[in-house]
C-alpha cells in the first residue's frame, strides 16, 4: 500500500490516499464509511488477484488520515468533495467506485453527476430518503454512536464489535476502533443535522433513473439493515442479486472475509468491462 496525498484545489485541501496494484490499469476506488479509514481496505490493497487494477483507497475529510477541515463535513459539501477526488483520478475514464456505508450514500446522492461511471457496487449502503430511513435501517443504541459527537474509547470499542460479525478476532476490532476514535466528531454530527433537517436527496429516484450498473451488497450477519429493504428498490441497472449477502461478515464484509469480497468485485468488473 502506497501512501499518497490527492490534491483538490478547488476544496483547499486534500485526500489522503492509499494506492496499489498497476498504475496503468483500470481504476477501482474504495470510499470507506461513517467514522471508518481508507486501512480497512488492506485486503484489497494487498490481494494478488486484484493486482491488475489500479486500486485506490480514500480517507474522506476528517476522517482516516485526511485533514480536518469542517466546511466539507455538510454531507453536500463531502459529496461534493467527493465527486471531485474520484473524477481526479479517474482523468476522463471509467471508474469502477466501492462505496461502503456512509460512503456508499454520499455517492447514491450525487448519482446523477457520476453517470460516467463503469460501476457502483454498494456495500451497507441502501438507496434512501427522509421517509425511507425507517424502512431501511435497523439501528439500536450501540448504533446509534454513528451520530455521536465525541466517542470515549470504551464506545468506539463497542461500535467497532458493532460493526463486526460475532467471532471477529481482537486484530480487527482494534483496527476498527481505531478508526472511529481518529475520526472528527463533527462529520457524524453534520450527518445527524442533515437527517434530522429533511434535506436527504431521494437516493431512491436517483436509483430509478441512472445508466450506471450497480450491485448491493453487505454480510450475512450485518445488523445494521433490513435485508428486504432491498426487494422493494426499482433499480434497472441492478446487477445480480437484489442484495449479495457474504458469508463470515457483518457490515465490513471487505475486511471480514476478503476472499469472498474479492470474488464478488471481480465477478462485478467483469460484468461491467469495457468493450
Amino acid at each position: 500500500m502506497r501512501p499518497a496525498l490527492l490534491p483538490l484545489p478547488a476544496f483547499e485541501t486534500a485526500l489522503h490516499t492509499y494506492e496499489a496494484g498497476d498504475p496503468a490499469g483500470p481504476l477501482v476506488v474504495f470510499v470507506p464509511g461513517n467514522s471508518m479509514g481508507a486501512d480497512l481496505f488492506q485486503g484489497q490493497l494487498q490481494a494478488p488477484e486484484l493486482q491488475a487494477f489500479r486500486l485506490v483507497a480514500l480517507d474522506l475529510p476528517g476522517l482516516g488520515l485526511s485533514p480536518r477541515v469542517a466546511a466539507l463535513y455538510a454531507p453536500d459539501r463531502l459529496g461534493a468533495a467527493l465527486v471531485a477526488a474520484v473524477e481526479t483520478l479517474a482523468e476522463g475514464r471509467p471508474a469502477l467506485v466501492v462505496g461502503h456505508s456512509y460512503g456508499g450514500n454520499l455517492l447514491l446522492e450525487e448519482l446523477p453527476r457520476l453517470s460516467w461511471l463503469r460501476g457502483l457496487l454498494l456495500l451497507g449502503a441502501p438507496p434512501v430518503g427522509t421517509a425511507d430511513l425507517a424502512a431501511a435501517f435497523r439501528f439500536d443504541a450501540t448504533g446509534q454512536l454513528l451520530y455521536a459527537p465525541e466517542l470515549s474509547a470504551a464506545q468506539a470499542e463497542a461500535l467497532a464489535a458493532w460493526c463486526l460479525r460475532a467471532d471477529a478476532p481482537a486484530a480487527e476490532q482494534a483496527l476498527v476502533a481505531a478508526d472511529v476514535l481518529r475520526a472528527d466528531g463533527r462529520v457524524r454530527t453534520e450527518l445527524a443535522a442533515y437527517i434530522g433537517n429533511g434535506l436527504l436527496r431521494d437516493e431512491r429516484a436517483h436509483v430509478a433513473a441512472t445508466s450506471v450498473p450497480l450491485a448491493f451488497a453487505t454480510g450475512e450477519q450485518e445488523r445494521a439493515l433490513d435485508f428486504a429493504y432491498f426487494d422493494t428498490l426499482a433499480a434497472p441497472t441492478r446487477w445480480g442479486q437484489s442484495l449479495h449477502l457474504l458469508p463470515g461478515a457483518a457490515h465490513l464484509p471487505f475486511l471480514e472475509n476478503p476472499v469472498a469480497f474479492n470474488r464478488l468485485l471481480l465477478a462485478f468488473a467483469a460484468a461491467t468491462a469495457l468493450p
